[in-house]
């Protein structure tokens, strides 16, 4: 028996449930390649302070798996807090999706390295995933209020 089955309430909130493994499968990966491209490569020396260069891929890598493990537990709690307070599913899944979508804007322009460092396309993926994040955190507050 799932616990979908045991909590039928818990079913209009099943994409949001699958959004959040979705995020954790990308993060097991991005962790998957960030060794390699790091260590392999030379450009990064294990147990070393990363090396500051925007241009290396490697770091690059590395950095976006910081930042996803960074934002992830806040995503995690935002949603099951919005899930448990009874938040409309339409809500909690369509932001789920949107911080999913801007999560993998920001992979795919931090590893292709497009924009600047600061300020750029990368920046604006991210607050958009903050912004979808906060609002879902703030259903969530409303509706425990």
């Amino acid at each position: 028996m799932t616990v979908f089955e045991a909590l039928p309430a818990l079913i209009p909130y099943q994409p949001a449930f699958l959004v959040m493994a979705l995020l954790s499968m990308v993060a097991i990966l991005l962790s998957f390649l960030g060794a390699p491209l790091a260590f392999l490569s030379g450009e990064q020396v294990p147990g070393m302070p990363l090396r500051q260069d925007h241009a290396a891929l490697s770091f690059r890598a590395l950095r976006a798996y910081s930042n996803t493990v960074e934002n992830l537990p806040a995503f995690a709690l935002a949603l099951l807090a919005a899930i448990i307070a009874g938040v409309s599913p339409f809500w909690v899944n369509t932001l789920a999706w949107l911080f999913l979508g801007f999560r993998l804007a920001y992979w795919a322009v931090y590893y292709a390295g497009l924009g600047n460092p600061a300020g750029g396309p990368r920046t604006m993926c991210y607050v958009g995933g903050l912004t979808s994040n906060a609002v879902l955190a703030g259903l969530a507050i409303y509706a425990l209020l």
